[in-house]
């Protein structure tokens, strides 16, 4: 008796699956695209920097660059309120 239901719900789950119709081209569900900025180039651009990527040889940094020539390091701007070589730029709070 349990291999008979077994088989036939084998059976029942084959047949949906081979009577399901695949979506017309148009409508196939598209890769979600990912919605989070990085916090710290927002930070940057709030700022009034600019976002760049420098590449090292240990990988890439992200900086923000100012009009009056400040480079900083994008984290490091963010986390504690520093800027790489100097300067007193202050984090912007949401």
């Amino acid at each position: 008796m349990s291999v008979r239901l077994v088989v036939m719900c084998a059976l029942a789950l084959a047949a949906s699956g081979a009577f399901s119709q695949p979506l017309p081209p148009g409508q196939q569900p598209s890769a979600p695209q990912a919605a989070l900025a990085n916090p710290a180039s927002v930070n940057c651009v709030k700022l009034g920097g600019r976002h760049m990527i420098r590449n090292l040889p240990s990988g890439q940094v992200g900086m923000c660059v100012f009009k009056d020539g400040r480079v900083c390091d994008e984290w490091a701007l963010y986390r504690d309120d520093r800027c790489v070589g100097g300067g007193g730029a202050k984090r912007v709070s949401n």
